[in-house]
């Protein structure tokens, strides 16, 4: 997990070491304003060194406003390959990545496979686990919250989850189900699930298995009419 202003620090030390991925995925529920003026900002410093400027060496494209299709990412790739023109980098960046269309993931996945030496791919999303699974295992995953949203994050009942043992997890989760049905609004299940990845992340290494089930389990719930408690309750079997 990564705040913005620590995600500037990171990719400063990333750029001075010359040690850049070519391929990201920013993740997070409520920071893709931030990530894309980070990313803009980014792309700023390679190509101007200062704010502002048009930049020549760099595309965004945003699925939400019909920038998901197959003939777009053609069109990035062909700007991808051309040499920049005044930056070290061509950057693609494609804000809600979740939007393109399967022959638009597997034109990224081309890409992806084959990229070019000067290229650097952004793909921001809120859950990863909806773009195929080629793709995500492509590119490096950051889960992103914006500064406000790190210190608004309520991970105190993710705390308590992940200190309790399994039957008293599940009697958690059985009471947080009943306040949801109550109020009839999804927020506090997704405070959980964000505060979960917030916690787990900070031993990647040892959570990985439980992470990547936690997200693949919450994009079922936001996209079917699945049991929540039984989703999650999969999820945490795996701490």
């Amino acid at each position: 997990m990564a705040s913005i202003a620590e995600l500037k620090k990171d990719f400063q030390k990333l750029i001075k070491g010359g040690n850049l991925a070519q391929g990201y995925i920013f993740f997070g529920h409520e920071s893709a304003a931030e990530q894309m003026v980070f990313a803009r900002e980014l792309a700023n410093f390679f190509e101007r060194k200062e704010q502002g400027r048009v930049l020549s060496d760099a595309l965004f494209l945003d699925a939400n406003d019909g920038d998901g299709g197959i003939d777009t990412v053609r069109a990035a790739s062909r700007f991808l390959w051309q040499r920049p023109v005044f930056s070290p980098k061509r950057f693609l960046v494609i804000a809600a990545a979740d939007r393109l269309t399967l022959p638009a993931q597997n034109a990224i996945l081309k890409i992806s496979e084959e990229p070019p030496a000067h290229a650097l791919i952004i793909l921001m999303v809120k859950d990863p686990e909806v773009l195929l699974p080629a793709v995500v295992s492509r590119f490096q995953k950051i889960f992103v919250c914006g500064d406000a949203g790190v210190q608004k994050l309520n991970t105190e009942l993710a705390q308590k989850f992940l200190k309790a043992g399994g039957a008293r997890r599940k009697e958690l989760l059985k009471d947080l189900m009943e306040e949801i049905k109550e109020s009839r609004n999804d927020r506090k299940l997704e405070e959980l699930v964000t505060g979960l990845i917030v916690e787990l992340r900070k031993d990647k290494i040892k959570n990985h298995r439980a992470i990547k089930e936690l997200l693949s389990r919450w994009s079922l719930i936001r996209q079917f009419n699945v049991n929540k408690k039984l989703q999650l309750e999969v999820a945490l079997n795996l701490l």
